[in-house]
């Protein structure tokens, strides 16, 4: 399988919710889940070498507590670019504060922004987006 998941949100039911919606997709995917995105960037950094995967797609939480989205990113974007290039982060949120959004937009590394929770539809579309620019079949 070309794709797996990590998904990066310290609240149980947004875990449930997202591996729900992917194991609908497809329940071959792999699902990686982390309630601290601290343990979540050591998994990328010691996982950098897996070469069966070509793109990791990752659903961040922006507000969580110790390491929160954004010092996430700011930590992930210090990484070598070939690590950073595997990955395709989503900030996943609840948020509709325009700070929060303008500050999204600022970092490279986040390539969009989902509202929570993660719905059937907004999954495809990703998926399709995700499938097309990095050259991976979805099935």
């Amino acid at each position: 399988m070309e794709l797996s998941f990590i998904i990066i949100d310290d609240t149980e039911l947004d875990h449930f919710i997202a591996r729900k919606m992917i194991g609908n997709v497809n329940a071959a995917y792999t699902v990686k889940s982390f309630m601290d995105a601290g343990l979540a960037l050591q998994h990328i950094i010691s996982h950098k070498h897996d070469s069966a995967i070509k793109v990791v797609l990752v659903f961040l939480d922006i507000h969580m507590p110790m390491m929160n989205g954004f010092e996430f990113v700011e930590a992930f974007e210090k990484l070598e670019q070939a690590i950073q290039d595997k990955y395709y982060i989503v900030a996943l949120t609840s948020s509709i504060e325009v700070s929060d959004i303008n500050r999204i937009a600022s970092y490279s590394s986040f390539r969009t922004r989902i509202t929570k929770p993660i719905t059937a539809d907004g999954l495809k579309s990703l998926l399709n987006t995700v499938a097309a620019e990095f050259g991976i079949s979805l099935t």
